[in-house]
């Protein structure tokens, strides 16, 4: 996956560790980890697709 989240278990603290592009990016917490991700995934896609990606040419 390019970017994804591993989520609390039932019982376990609020704490999600965030993976982008294989690497640990982030470890969310508390109660707005799904707010935060959604913001983290909409940036990662600007970056790699939209405004701020490299031209499709640039990358090969």
């Amino acid at each position: 996956a390019d970017i994804g989240i591993s989520l609390p278990g039932t019982g376990e603290q609020p704490a999600a560790p965030v993976f982008v592009d294989g690497r640990k990016a982030a470890t969310l917490r508390g109660p707005h980890i799904a707010d935060e991700f959604r913001k983290m995934v909409e940036d990662y896609i600007d970056r790699r697709f939209g405004r701020g990606a490299a031209p499709a040419d640039a990358a090969e």
